[in-house]
């Protein structure tokens, strides 16, 4: 009796101690082209992550955008990692509007996209140009841009993300609020100077960006402090055209 609790008490410390060591986020960006138009696409396999029944299968999530339009959408959808076949739906609200379908590569991804309205397939063609892996204490890289899937009436956001060795995860190191208009960086947010890791509280690493009020540019950026994390608050000052970080971030459940 005692042995076998020996055991399990061996497990349950081994779980633990693999657990503060590994984050969760496993990414794939990729630039290329839904026919002409160039896009900037990314994708997170997240293995039970759906709870849906009709969604039993689905194993990734991602984001992604027409680079001359700069409107970041939701996708969500699956991958075979024995025949390498995807399958990424648009999500609009509570529905799919369209579906890429392509062969998964480390190089370069070739298939359709086809809107579900229409049905008909446009040719898709990827380059493979980076991955965020955190899912072991050996993990590392710098810098890695992840497109957020929140975004403002003018601005997109790119979080720049790294893994320095012994750090426990993935974190966001800056923030660049990007112009839609024409892709330029309107301003930078630098989280060098916050105590506790920023940008990788949620499970979805495309929605650790909140919304609080489109319409005063007012947002939010996850933050892992105390036990459950936080979040920092950045708002916007019409006068001056800045925004402004308050790198004390606010608690978000019990500490």
């Amino acid at each position: 009796m005692i042995t076998r609790r020996l055991i399990l008490l061996t497990l349950l410390l081994s779980f633990n101690v693999l657990k503060l060591y590994a984050g969760w986020y496993e990414c794939y960006n990729f630039k290329g082209t839904i026919a002409k138009y160039p896009i900037t696409l990314s994708i997170q396999v997240e293995n039970g992550y759906f709870g849906e029944r009709d969604k039993k299968d689905f194993n990734i999530v991602g984001v992604y955008k027409y680079d001359e339009h700069n409107e970041p959408i939701s996708l969500e959808g699956k991958i075979n990692f024995k025949t390498n076949k995807a399958l990424l739906y648009e999500v609009s609200g509570t529905k799919h509007s369209a579906v890429f379908e392509f062969q998964f590569s480390k190089a370069e991804c070739n298939g359709t996209w086809k809107s579900l309205n229409t049905n008909k397939p446009l040719p898709l063609h990827l380059k493979f140009t980076a991955q965020l892996l955190d899912t072991a204490e050996t993990d590392e890289y710098s810098p890695i841009e992840i497109l957020q899937s929140n975004s403002l009436k003018d601005f997109y956001f790119m979080g720049i993300y790294s893994k320095k060795k012994g750090e426990a995860k993935a974190q966001m190191d800056r923030l660049e609020i990007v112009r839609k208009k024409d892709n330029s960086i309107f301003q930078t947010i630098d989280f060098s100077k916050i105590e506790s890791p920023t940008g990788n509280v949620f499970t979805i690493i495309y929605a650790n960006i909140p919304m609080v009020d489109t319409k005063t540019n007012l947002f939010q950026v996850s933050n892992d402090i105390g036990r459950t994390g936080g979040l920092l608050t950045v708002t916007f000052n019409a006068k001056t055209q800045k925004f402004k970080l308050n790198p004390i971030p606010e608690l978000d459940g019990p500490g």
